[in-house]
This record gives C-alpha cells, structure tokens and sequence, in this order.
C-alpha cells in the first residue's frame, strides 16, 4: 500500500492538472479538496490497522513508510510528466502551488515549493524509503509477532519440562563456573590453536565450562566468537574429541 497510496495521490493531483490550470477557481477548488482527502486518506490507513490489528501495525508501519519513502519521488515524476510537465524542469523550478495553507482574511492559498527545498527532500526520501525495505531492517525492528495463547503454552511446556527433569534427576547438579572450570577451557582453546580474542569473546559471553561450550549449538558459537558457522562447527568437534578420547 505505501507504494500504491502516493501513486493515488500524484496521479489524482495530475488529472486536476490537466483538466485546467491551477490558477482557475474551479480547478483550483478541486485541487485543494483533493489536497486534503490525500492528508486523510494516507493517515487514516495507518489507523484503521492500529485499531484493528495492533500487533502487526510496527510492521505495517515500517513498510508504509518505505513504500511512500521510495515510490514518492517516481509517482511524482511520473505524474508531471502525463500532465505536460517535464521531469527535469520540476526539478530546476520546483512545484508552483503544490502546497496549501491558510491566507489573508481566512482564505486558502498554494505555496511554491522550491527547488532548493524539493530536491533534498526527493533525495532523502528515496534513501529513506531504501532503508526502511530493507529485509534486515524490517526483521530487526518489527520483530516475530506470536499468539498470547501459543506463548501460554509454551511456557507450560518448559515449565512442565523442567519439573519433570529435576524429578527425574534429583541429584543431577549442572556444571557450574569455577575459576578452574574457567581455565581448564582456557587451556583446552589454547591447545586447539584458537586465538585469544577468540577465547575471550567464548568466556566473556558466559561459557565458563568445557561442557557448557559442548552444548553450545554451531550457530550460538558463530554469533558469540564471531567465527563463520563452519568453523565454530570445527571448533565443537574438536574440544568434544578432546573430551571424550583425552580424559579432559
């Protein structure tokens, strides 16, 4: 939608456009209705979904914004080039009357926008709307969207796990980190040719035992050590063989 919305906008302002000049009343009372409708119409999109679904307006939102960013600056060129204006010289001369806002004696008069104003305004438009679609960006900011219900329930699954896990294995005490436990994985990194910044980024993130670096999943390590995937995986395989064939 935030592609389609200010296509609506400018391709509606173009046919106002070339239908008469905006210096004549009617067309220019027709302009300036439009104007106004184009406010509403892109404000109350983002409201209905607000009140309807508000956990998928950050998301809904986020492309809204990249959408209008992005698009704005093509429906615009596009809508002055249809209606007898070039491209080009919208940029050298800017907009005449392409705003509204309130004159003397309470009337309702355009106001330029000027090149100087129009041109960054185009660019951080684009770069923004650039931005704002990207995957990463909408991943990192709208983040997963779950059911209150599916939460619940997965909540009493762990828990119901936990307890039956300490119920099963009373006397089972997980490893804890010592200062030995520390620099026994320290020395084994050191003996597995791994560098130091390495081995501190593993035992800074709260790894204090061989057997919690065992248990660490590929991916985890790759995230904490700043490795590629593959060679954490290499680095797993190798303090486990350490472990189980070396009487670490």
């Amino acid at each position: 939608m935030g592609a389609i919305i200010p296509g609506i906008i400018f391709l509606g302002a173009a046919v106002i456009n070339i239908a008469g000049t905006l210096t004549s009343a009617p067309t220019w009372d027709v302009y300036v209705i439009w104007f106004f409708i184009s406010i509403i119409f892109a404000i109350s999109l983002p409201l209905i979904i607000y009140l309807a679904k508000r956990d998928f307006f950050k998301e809904f939102l986020i492309y809204e914004a990249g959408g209008f960013g992005l698009f704005s600056p093509l429906w615009l060129f596009f809508g002055a080039e249809i209606s007898g204006v070039s491209w080009t010289d919208l940029l050298l001369y800017g907009i005449t009357s392409g705003l509204v806002g309130p004159g003397p004696n309470g009337t309702i008069v355009g106001i330029d926008v000027r090149s100087i104003f129009l041109i960054p305004f185009l660019i951080l438009s684009f770069i923004l709307g650039l931005i704002f679609l990207r995957p990463s960006f909408i991943a990192r900011h709208s983040g997963p969207r779950e059911l209150p219900e599916l939460t619940a329930l997965k909540e009493s699954t762990v828990e119901s796990e936990e307890i039956a896990i300490e119920a099963e294995m009373p006397d089972v005490v997980p490893p804890t980190k010592t200062v030995d436990s520390v620099a026994n994985l320290r020395e084994v990194l050191i003996e597995l040719g791994t560098t130091d910044p390495i081995i501190n980024l593993i035992l800074n993130s709260g790894i204090g035992t061989t057997t919690e670096l065992v248990a660490t999943s590929p991916d985890q390590l790759a995230n904490i050590s700043g490795l590629d995937r593959r060679a954490a995986e290499n680095l797993l395989i190798s303090v486990q063989k350490k472990l189980w064939f070396s009487d670490i």
